[in-house]
């Protein structure tokens, strides 16, 4: 295949790619109350588990697609480029960031006050320290994680990009086996002091520099990972996937372990069939859905919570059958009510949805593609 045709397939691998991995997002949230509330045992627990496993592939890979595109082009890196690429992402990243934490905020007191409950709001809320957490979530209550949860991924891609320079001087030289020191940061075990908003931080790290490694050395991701036969990285995915379920059937805290390679090894399969399924079956994202990836993972735990979880959460009775439907309800609303949104505010107010989707108002995935940080 020619230079040209390789980088043709990842640019559209990487386009169709976007919008189901945002689906694995939105169902990686899907373990609220309401779904927990609803027994799933035998064959239904397996299956469960298996696709709670699956999942995890998702947040590594916009990791890799973040770091691989921030250092791709130019062909050469400089301090120029860097500041050019940190002012684009106080566009694309920083000013959605800022104001989806906000509504978050905002719209749990607006709702609170709405049903009668105003008095449950205490004052401290409003202090200036506790007001600016909600952007930081190093608090306590925050679990490490921003008012909206969800966006702790766009704060810690924040983080990783400011250290562009210093990433670029360790990874700019061939040496691959840096990011082994940054495998096993992600995957040593972390004391229970350890707070949790830094138990976050290698995940970034370590996929965003793999992402960046390629992207430095301007290697092609389908080209790279098609030197791993597919048999193979998608037995040991398969096998640890395996592991990863039969820990978490019987309650053992080593799952994170399990967990955590999977991420890893999973990467490379994804790849490799979503190349495939692009390159022999033609598959093209869907424009009207793929336009609204970003509206959607920046408000799905809203759209759950405020449009099931609360509504229904006492209205039905606890069986497999509710089970599998609450579930498909929490990843079947969000899709709907976003792709809706998206559409109506895309056309009734263009600038406004692209200045809080940071730029992301296009239904074409290569804008999105490109404008994402």
């Amino acid at each position: 295949m020619t230079t040209t045709n390789i980088n043709d397939l990842q640019s559209r691998t990487v386009d169709w790619l976007r919008y189901p991995l945002m689906v694995l997002i939105v169902i990686i949230h899907t373990d609220t109350t309401l779904l927990c509330s609803m027994p799933h045992e035998g064959l239904s627990s397996v299956l469960y588990y298996m696709l709670r496993t699956v999942i995890r592939v998702a947040v590594p890979l916009f990791f890799i697609f973040s770091g691989y595109w921030f250092f791709r082009q130019p062909e050469t890196f400089t301090l120029d480029t860097y500041r050019d690429k940190i002012r684009k992402r106080v566009r694309t990243l920083l000013i959605p960031y800022l104001f989806w934490n906000f509504f978050a905020w905002a719209l749990q007191l607006i709702v609170v006050v709405a049903q009668g409950h105003a008095d449950w709001i205490p004052t401290e809320v409003f202090y200036p320290k506790n007001f600016i957490d909600n952007f930081i979530g190093y608090g306590e209550g925050f679990q490490g994680m921003p008012k909206a949860f969800q966006l702790w991924f766009l704060r810690d891609l924040m983080i990783v990009c400011l250290l562009a320079p210093q990433l670029h001087l360790l990874l700019r030289g061939r040496r691959p086996w840096m990011l082994l020191l940054f495998v096993a940061l992600y995957l040593i075990p972390y004391p229970d002091w350890w707070h949790p908003f830094f138990k976050r931080t290698p995940s970034a790290l370590l996929f965003f520099s793999v992402g960046a490694y390629m992207g430095i050395h301007k290697m092609n991701t389908i080209e790279t990972v098609r030197r791993i036969p597919l048999w193979l990285s998608l037995s040991v995915s398969t096998i640890i996937m395996a592991v990863h379920v039969w820990l978490l059937m019987h309650g053992s805290s080593a799952y994170i372990y399990a967990e955590n390679l999977f991420s890893i090894v999973a990467v490379v399969p994804t790849l490799q069939v979503a190349a495939l399924m692009v390159e022999r079956r033609n598959v093209n994202p869907v424009g009207w859905l793929a336009g609204s990836a970003f509206l959607l993972f920046v408000t799905h735990p809203l759209i759950m919570n405020y449009l099931l979880v609360e509504p229904i959460g006492t209205s039905l009775t606890p069986t497999q059958g509710h089970f599998w439907l609450v579930l498909a309800a929490e990843i079947v609303v969000p899709v709907a009510v976003c792709a809706l949104l998206h559409a109506i505010f895309s056309r009734l107010m263009p600038r406004t949805t692209s200045l809080l989707t940071g730029g992301r108002v296009s239904n074409k995935t290569k804008t999105i593609q490109h404008n994402n940080g």
